[in-house]
């Protein structure tokens, strides 16, 4: 069956191709077991799209990468992974907003530092960048109801 909004997405994302131009997708994690099994997984999704965006890659704890942190507004304290889509980490999905800051919901459990994103959320928004909202918003951790800290 034909979908009109996949559709115009490939419209969309062959326009920007012709132009020479991808969009970007900025991931950062850190060298660290739990931030390593996250990184895993998205680059699992990441690689059905590595032809409409480029991908880049940031190490959070390299001095050179402060700078990119800064720029997007992520968090100056600890985070150990995030998902920034042409400067966008935070999208309205079926109601909800998502945040693409923290572990992603397959984590569960692991402490301090969970968010309230999926992968297939993920997928979502990078077949339809529309979802993602134009001012980016840091989720807010709830300390009060966290069961351990972080395993980082």
């Amino acid at each position: 069956m034909f979908n009109l909004k996949i559709f115009t997405v490939f419209l969309m994302l062959g326009s920007v191709l012709s132009a020479g131009k991808l969009p970007v997708i900025d991931v950062f994690y850190k060298d660290k077991e739990p931030s390593q099994r996250a990184l895993k997984k998205i680059k699992e999704v990441l690689q059905d799209f590595d032809n409409a965006y480029q991908i880049r890659y940031f190490l959070i704890d390299a001095e050179e990468t402060n700078a990119k942190i800064e720029e997007y507004g992520l968090p100056s304290t600890h985070f150990p992974v995030a998902v920034v889509i042409d400067g966008k980490f935070t999208a309205e999905i079926d109601g909800k907003t998502i945040y693409f800051v923290h572990f992603p919901l397959f984590m569960k459990g692991i402490g301090r530092h969970e968010a309230n994103w999926s992968l297939n959320d993920l997928k979502k928004v990078l077949v339809d960048p529309s979802l993602l909202t134009d001012e980016n918003i840091l989720p807010v951790l709830d300390e009060a109801a966290e069961t351990s800290e972080c395993e980082e």
